[in-house]
């Protein structure tokens, strides 16, 4: 008795496993079939255009991180400069990203003093430096309606002497040339 036993359970066992094993082969063959998930996306950053006059959009790819790391990528994309020769920085030279923290649907950029100090000046150079870092974030991340720019930790009245940043801006389309 003990061997028919034996061998039915034996018989079950086997069963068991094919089963599994065959199921596990479909489930391998779906997942290799269906698309990867994407680790990057395509985020427009702003700079300069060629006369100094708009900014333009240039397209980096960014790696998928939750709002708050995607937002700091895609302003470390604007502090580095454009890619394209066709394009002019929009940040003067030597800014750092000090920190990008969301609060909310504000998005809050902390720059290093030399945002301030290196700017050539005149108020469509501060417009295009202003404009760059606030369309960069309001217009890839839906969920950003404003940019407050602070300059070493600290609220400043303007950069250059011309725009208002003591309280969070929103986009401006108008200065965009595609």
């Amino acid at each position: 008795m003990a061997g028919k036993k034996g061998k039915k359970s034996l018989s079950a066992i086997l069963v068991i496993a094919a089963v599994t094993l065959v199921a596990g082969i479909i489930v391998l063959a779906w997942l290799a079939g269906r698309p990867a998930e994407e680790k990057t996306r395509e985020v427009k950053v702003f700079f300069s255009d060629e006369d100094g006059l708009y900014l333009k959009p240039e397209a980096r790819l960014i790696e998928k991180d939750g709002l708050a790391k995607e937002a700091r990528a895609a302003v470390e994309a604007l502090v580095s400069g454009p890619e394209s020769a066709k394009l002019a920085r929009t940040l003067p030279k030597g800014t750092k990203l000090i920190s990008v923290n969301i609060e909310g649907t504000t998005a809050v950029v902390d720059l290093s003093p030399e945002v301030i100090r290196n700017h050539e000046g005149g108020s469509s150079g501060e417009l295009q430096t202003i404009y760059s870092i606030v369309n960069t974030l309001s217009l890839n991340f839906p969920e950003i309606k404003g940019v407050q720019i602070l300059v070493g930790g600290k609220k400043e009245e303007t950069i250059a002497g011309h725009i208002d940043i003591t309280q969070p801006l929103g986009p401006d389309t108008k200065i965009i040339k595609d």
